[in-house]
This record gives structure tokens, C-alpha cells and sequence, in this order.
């Protein structure tokens, strides 16, 4: 998968997550100390890496219930006002009408 769609998409289900109370998605966290590269190194800087030493303590999301979140996702894309995502309302609604077979959710924001 292309690493910075992994990020949006890490990004858009932590933002469902603490954006929204609706208590289906029983999120699951487990506390890591974690750094963030920036040593002006274009291929790693923002790289998020577990450092037991000197990182900071964070929650990190490792599990949701994914059919939940699938269908909360997909409500708020059928609002009229999120169709140019897409294209056309219609063609929107027939996509997120029909889920995959099979929902993957990137469900860690750090690697070792």
C-alpha cells in the first residue's frame, strides 16, 4: 500500500474515533512511548517509531470494531455536501451502498 495513504487513512479513523461518541466503535488502546523522526532526512522525517527509552507516552488505537466504523464512515460521505469527493451524488451513494467483501482498517500508527 502507498505509505502516505496509510497515514491519511490512520488518520481519518483516529479522527472518527475521538471525533465521535458513538459507543459501537469500542475502540481498543495500548499505551507506547514513541518518537517522531525529524532528522531532516526527506524518506523519514515524520515517521512515527516505538523508542522504550526516550519517547513519549501516547494512546494508540490497535483495534475498532470495523463494520461499525464502515457504517459510520459511509453515512457521513452520503451527506449532499461531501459528493464532490467522488464526483456526482448518485455515483457516491451506489459505491458506499455496497460495502467490500472485506474491510482492512490500519489499526497501529506506529512501527518498530
Amino acid at each position: 500500500m502507498y505509505q502516505h495513504m496509510g497515514t491519511f487513512l490512520e488518520e481519518i479513523l483516529g479522527a472518527v474515533v475521538l471525533g465521535d461518541s458513538y459507543s459501537g466503535l469500542n475502540p481498543k488502546f495500548e499505551k507506547k512511548l514513541i518518537k517522531v523522526l525529524a532528522d531532516g532526512n526527506e524518506s523519514s522525517d515524520g515517521k512515527v517509531v516505538v523508542d522504550e527509552k526516550n519517547g513519549k507516552l501516547v494512546r494508540i488505537l490497535t483495534n475498532v470494531n470495523a463494520k461499525a466504523y464502515y457504517k459510520l464512515y459511509a453515512k457521513k460521505l452520503g451527506h449532499k455536501e461531501q459528493s464532490a469527493k467522488i464526483g456526482s451524488f448518485k455515483e457516491q451513494r451506489r459505491r458506499w451502498s455496497h460495502p467490500p467483501l472485506k474491510l482492512e482498517i490500519i489499526t497501529s500508527l506506529c512501527t518498530k
